[in-house]
């Protein structure tokens, strides 16, 4: 994490399974709390096989494979660093996801080929699927990277072992990227991967109007 000098004086963490569950546990130590951070490096949080919370009276095992995120909770916990070109990436509800990037509002749409330029901040909207269908919502805040870069930085981002975000309550979450299904981004970088399909991603509603023609 970022060098802070702040104590944590307790922190709640939630384990996310692919099954929808979710399990909570709490630590009130402060000295407990900044060795479980000391211990956590976000993108090698599922590299082992197992995830293990020890409490006082249990032990649970989490199998890492069927772990989709684990949530560490805390307002004031700093956050671990970003590539340099992401300057913030931040947790938001289905609702004002789909307000704030206009998918309500399909006329409002920024087109993927809007041109930016090269140091220009930028906000791309991410919608994430997990295993077990679970979605998650995110704004990631960028700095346009030189053309040829483009294309590559949110996809290297969502392309390692684990992702880390702000989450709307105060904490961070880290998320299993092994058990990443699908992202999509809105806008989409300006660049057309060499291998992408062309086809245009339709609405519920357009989806709906298609099959009723097609019948």
């Amino acid at each position: 994490m970022q060098n802070d000098n702040r104590q944590i004086h307790n922190m709640e963490i939630r384990i996310h399974t692919c099954r929808g569950s979710v399990e909570t546990f709490f630590q009130d130590n402060p000295n407990l709390v900044a060795s479980i951070l000391k211990g956590i490096q976000s993108t090698k949080v599922f590299a082992s096989n197992i995830v293990t919370i020890a409490g006082e009276y249990s032990l649970t095992t989490f199998a890492a494979s069927r772990v989709n995120r684990v949530d560490l909770i805390d307002e004031e916990l700093p956050l671990w660093k970003y590539p340099d070109d992401i300057l913030d990436v931040v947790e938001l509800c289905e609702d004002e996801f789909r307000e704030r990037s206009h998918l309500n509002d399909p006329a409002r749409l920024e087109r993927r080929r809007s041109p930016k330029e090269t140091g220009e901040v930028a906000v791309v909207f991410v919608e994430v699927e997990m295993t077990g269908g679970t979605p998650i919502f995110l704004a990631a805040k960028i700095k346009v990277g030189l053309p040829a870069e483009r294309l590559q930085r949110l996809r290297i981002l969502f392309s390692a072992a684990a992702v880390h975000f702000r989450m709307r309550e105060g904490g961070t979450a880290i998320l299993n990227l092994k058990n990443l299904v699908r992202f999509t981004l809105n806008p989409g970088p300006d660049v057309t991967p060499i291998d992408a399909w062309p086809a245009h991603h339709l609405s519920r509603q357009e989806s709906v109007r298609i099959a009723g023609a097609l019948d």
